[in-house]
């Protein structure tokens, strides 16, 4: 019975925060789940069971069909080039370059800045008139862009601003991970008279592998639910061509008042996110090297 009882406070540690997901995460999922077979809008104020009726809405909707190629373009575009320009830098700067420290600050810097004042920021930048962007542009006799007001480029604007804003974050995150190689393994590489992109293949790519799985999993997260700057830079205009599945929940749920359809797309949401990380760790969860054979 001692035995028992002193096993169980360990589980007291963990209890808090079992608590915290239990509340704010697993609850609201199985809510909106719920949720998401009945309707609920100003026209039926009170939640009526109505099967599938919410997700075939949906489906032959073209607006959810072009926020989920949208949503698609977003992260694809977003996330790889992020990821390999943050392990570049990080190997860069790990190497000891001049200034490392300057380049830390001056890369991570954007992560620190609040998302309202980066969304102003860039707003400032795309302007078609004033924006520096555009000034370049006809310096170099190229004719000005409408960035954020055009169907074209709105969903390429919002994609470069947030490679600006995780560049950063991810690059850091790589820099721990480079610490925990030991330099030994890139000395005796050298001595045997592999050069540095051999080094760099052999030693550092496979053991930044579960580096690599955090940040692919964090980078999917992140880019999946962006917000923010959508809703003060674009609104998913124009003509939903920036528009996202998040900001898409924000519209249905708070603008067009049908908590059914915006709990439908909650539910798809998270089953797209689930599968994603499922099929991660599936293929690439046990080809990841922790240490040098």
């Amino acid at each position: 019975m001692k035995r028992l009882i002193f096993k169980f406070r360990y589980y007291l540690f963990i209890l808090p925060g079992l608590i915290f997901l239990g509340v704010f995460t697993y609850y609201p999922i199985i809510w909106a789940t719920d949720l998401s077979f009945k309707r609920w809008n100003l026209l039926c104020p009170k939640p009526k069971f109505v099967g599938l009726e919410n997700y075939i809405k949906l489906i032959h909707n073209d607006v959810f069909w072009l926020v989920l190629k949208n949503t698609a373009i977003f992260v694809t575009v977003s996330i790889f080039p992020t990821m390999f320009f943050a392990m570049v830098l990080a190997i860069l700067i790990d190497e000891r370059m001049k200034g490392r420290v300057y380049y830390i600050y001056s890369i991570f810097y954007p992560t620190l800045i609040p998302m309202a004042a980066a969304a102003m920021l860039w707003v400032y930048i795309y302007s078609p008139n004033l924006g520096i962007l555009n000034i370049l542009l006809a310096k170099i006799g190229l004719p000005k862009l409408g960035w954020l007001g055009s169907s074209k480029t709105s969903l390429w604007a919002l994609i470069i601003m947030t490679f600006w804003k995780n560049l950063g974050f991810f690059m850091l995150i790589y820099l721990a991970g480079l610490q925990n190689i030991s330099k030994d393994l890139y000395e005796a590489a050298y001595l045997d008279g592999a050069g540095w992109w051999k080094r760099h293949y052999k030693i550092t790519f496979p053991l930044l592998g579960p580096t690599t799985l955090f940040v692919f999993i964090t980078a999917i997260i992140l880019t999946f639910r962006v917000f923010d700057q959508i809703n003060l830079m674009t609104e998913g205009g124009p003509g939903n061509s920036s528009n996202v599945i998040v900001y898409y929940i924000f519209e249905n749920g708070f603008k067009f008042i049908d908590m059914g359809i915006a709990s439908a797309l909650t539910t798809i949401l998270v089953g797209v996110l689930l599968i994603l990380v499922l099929i991660i760790f599936g293929i690439f969860g046990k080809r990841i090297t922790y240490e040098m054979e």
